[in-house]
């Protein structure tokens, strides 16, 4: 609707859309923040456990019945960390996909060459107030993203490097 009838009325409505969606994803980031920076930690726990689990013998029963308990859990907790961070990327996406649509109607814009002062300057308000960076966090210390799942896998290998050679 902007591409085609830039107006006070369609940039309203868009710029009333884009505040809800930012509001509603700020209440969520409130909501699951403290809970996925707790998830990070213990994934790195669950791996640091494990690993010294491996590395001491098996000769007491009681460690024998824990490990394959200690990897269930790490299990569980890493592949919802990642099903979480895959889904926190993809709203990473949708506002690269926003920027390339903003572009779009900044472009067709331009073709129709406005006809008054008025239609460029809600075309600079638009610019100006659509801007769309929503980013899940834990506890503002990461950003879920693909390359924290990079990150965190190379992080878990040298720790356990260190743990097995020590």
């Amino acid at each position: 609707m902007l591409s085609s009838d830039i107006s006070f009325q369609n940039i309203s409505k868009a710029i009333d859309l884009i505040s809800k969606a930012s509001k509603l994803h700020q209440n969520i980031e409130d909501v699951f923040s403290v809970c996925t920076f707790f998830a990070y930690v213990l994934v790195f726990m669950n791996f640091v456990n494990m690993v010294l689990l491996n590395t001491t013998e098996f000769s007491n029963i009681e460690l024998a019945i824990r490990a394959p308990m200690y990897i269930i859990l790490f299990s569980w907790i890493a592949l919802h960390f990642m099903k979480v961070t895959l889904t926190a990327s993809k709203l990473i996406d949708t506002c690269n996909d926003w920027r390339l649509l903003q572009m779009d109607v900044v472009k067709n814009c331009a073709n129709m060459k406005p006809k008054r002062s008025e239609e460029f300057r809600y075309l600079l308000l638009f610019i100006k107030c659509s801007k769309l960076d929503l980013v899940f966090t834990g506890l503002g210390m990461f950003q879920l993203n693909r390359s924290l799942l990079l990150t965190m896998g190379s992080a878990v290998l040298s720790y356990s490097v260190l743990a097995v050679t020590f």
